[in-house]
């Protein structure tokens, strides 16, 4: 199974790879899928990645992710994740981001996530397993864009977060 998302933010290449990139540890500051993140302890990083993955806590339980691409000259991350209460099913889960520059002031954000589930889910489970893995993945560019643009949160982060703090 295969999603993928792009979107154009009114920012420079390098501003939106600082988030990406360069503070790929900190997604919880802007992801309302992601209560809190930390860099992995596990592994080395890949040569110029500021960390080698990391942990993310969302409401599936604990996420951890490792990078197995990074590179800073074409501003390309992608990362493998796995879950403890991820559905068995699930074999493989990966998320890629790319950028590539419009202008001095756009960027266009490439996010390319890819899914192996096993048979015979692959064909029973496919179609909703897809729909919610994309509506993830459009509130999670949708919030890498207001954050870049704005410097602050979304609104639904915001809300994802008092809930959070409420329970």
């Amino acid at each position: 199974m295969h999603i993928n998302r792009q979107i154009t933010i009114d920012a420079p290449i390098d501003q939106v790879w600082d988030v990406l990139g360069h503070r790929y540890d900190q997604v919880d500051r802007w992801a309302s899928s992601v209560s809190h993140s930390a860099p992995s302890a596990v592994g080395q990083p890949l040569d110029g990645a500021p960390v080698a993955g990391r942990v993310c806590q969302t409401e599936l339980g604990p996420f951890k992710e490792s990078i197995f691409e990074y590179d800073e000259n074409k501003n390309v991350l992608a990362y493998r994740a796995s879950g403890s209460k991820m559905p068995f099913f699930v074999k493989d889960l990966r998320n890629r981001w790319s950028l590539n520059k419009v202008d001095d002031t756009r960027t266009e954000v490439d996010m390319a996530m890819s899914a192996e589930l096993a048979f015979p889910f692959n064909l029973i489970m496919s179609l909703p397993m897809k729909t919610q893995f994309a509506r993830v993945l459009d509130f999670a560019i949708e919030e890498l864009k207001h954050y870049v643009e704005t410097g602050n949160p979304h609104p639904r982060k915001v809300q994802a977060d008092l809930a959070a703090r409420a329970a």
